[in-house]
């Protein structure tokens, strides 16, 4: 009689992954974009805007700019409103250093410049999970590595992204870089690619304070990120000035526009209404800072600061005005954050347990209703489908605060980074 192998748990979550990664797909390329312009590009925007302003001089916040921009995402300029008189939503939302990220492509013909845009973001997000690890001190076996690779580009934020072509990718990516090098102890370059990031500037509202009050807790040693971070920010405003002089009210009316256009309010905006969303945001963010407070002597190199750092950037996504899925790249820390506190879960209190497993929960619910579409799919025609886009969204309003408190029990828990790191390699070895 033949003896029967069962199937080993990394090649159940190898398998899992990877059924997740197609799920997630078919979803946002057949039914969640079904409906989008095949025009239609978030890269188009910025690269645009560099291209004239890289060589030909032009202002990108010009009126003349944004509708051509338009002309061609929308097919048409946007009709001018009472919060956007101009007609300029959908143009350049970006500081004028940002088209220096893209001054590469801005030579080439945009087919060529998505392309390779297109070929960066995937890369971009591979490193994000690598610097992450690397900086929490979580070594992954190799098919554990897979495995997460396959979760975070199988993501619906990953994917957004990716098909909407959005910088939030790469954002995401310098932030990643730059704290990797804080961890490392490369405080002058961990600074410069922090204040790079800063091209998209609501990804960093909570994190650049925290930075300085951790730089100031220890100002003999760390005053070198602190002048770096300030210097170049510094450099990038009179760059930008240099540039487009007088730059800043034109960013600040794009912005303004944009944010009408695309309803741009944060969560807290949506559950406590406008007019107290942005007392609940600061006081959401005094309490993410305070919770960190004592943790402001943590060593660079230690687990504990990444797991900060990650927090906050879970805070920042609760906080920051926009419900666009892509900016959830931020969470990306605050999951690995979550993971590598798995085996030391039972140290913290039942209601923190339960907080834990609803942010996993929540996690895994776009990937069931994206696989359960994709069943359905083999039955019905991908028109009956549309009807329940929003399904695998559900979730998506929820998440970042279950991230979040989540995090906030786990930093408060105080766990022995060493000793967690050491369960951690235990639990995940194949």
């Amino acid at each position: 009689m033949k003896s029967t192998h069962p199937i080993s748990k990394p090649s159940l979550w190898l398998l899992l992954s990877m059924l997740s990664l197609v799920s997630m797909t078919y979803y946002v390329t057949e039914i969640w974009s079904a409906q989008q312009a095949e025009s239609f590009s978030d890269f188009y925007a910025p690269w645009w805007a560099a291209h004239e302003l890289l060589l030909h001089g032009r202002d990108p916040y010009s009126p003349a700019v944004a509708h051509e921009i338009q002309s061609v995402i929308y097919g048409a300029p946007v009709v001018p409103s009472a919060n956007d008189p101009s007609g300029l939503a959908g143009g350049y939302a970006y500081p004028p250093y940002a088209a220096l990220l893209l001054w590469p492509t801005v030579y080439l013909p945009f087919p060529a410049a998505q392309k390779i845009f297109l070929s960066v973001s995937a890369l971009v997000a591979l490193l994000s999970l690598a610097l992450w690890l690397r900086a929490l001190r979580l070594r992954l076996p190799p098919v554990y590595w897979v495995i997460v690779a396959f979760f975070v580009a199988g993501s619906f934020p990953a994917l957004q992204a990716v098909k909407l072509q959005n910088l939030s990718l790469l954002a995401a990516a310098l932030i990643a870089i730059a704290i990797f090098f804080l961890s490392c102890n490369h405080l002058v370059v961990g600074g410069i690619f922090l204040a790079v990031s800063t091209f998209k500037p609501q990804f960093t509202i909570a994190l650049i304070p925290w930075i300085l009050i951790w730089t100031l807790a220890d100002w003999r040693r760390r005053r070198s990120l602190a002048m770096s971070l300030l210097g170049t920010m510094l450099l990038l405003a009179l760059v930008s000035e240099w540039f487009v002089p007088g730059w800043i009210p034109g960013f600040l009316t794009v912005i303004n526009a944009y944010r009408h256009y695309t309803y741009g309010h944060s969560l807290l905006d949506v559950w406590f209404a406008p007019t107290f969303g942005p007392i609940a945001s600061a006081v959401l963010l005094l309490v993410s800072l305070g919770v960190s407070w004592p943790h402001r002597s943590e060593p660079a190199g230690s687990p504990r600061f990444a797991q900060v750092g990650g927090m906050l950037l879970a805070a920042n996504v609760v906080v920051i005005p926009t419900l666009a899925p892509h900016a959830q790249l931020l969470l990306l820390p605050g999951f690995l954050c979550l993971l590598t506190g798995f085996a030391s879960r039972w140290n913290l209190g039942p209601f923190a347990r339960t907080l834990r497993v609803a942010a996993w929960l929540l996690l895994a619910w776009p990937w069931v209703a994206a696989f359960g579409l994709l069943l359905a799919a083999v039955w019905l025609p991908a028109g009956r489908l549309y009807r329940f886009w929003e399904v695998p969204l559900y979730s998506s309003p929820l998440l970042p605060m279950a991230v979040l408190v989540a995090l906030v029990f786990q930093v408060r828990a105080r766990i022995e980074p060493s000793h967690q790191d050491s369960e951690n390699r235990a639990i995940l070895r194949p």
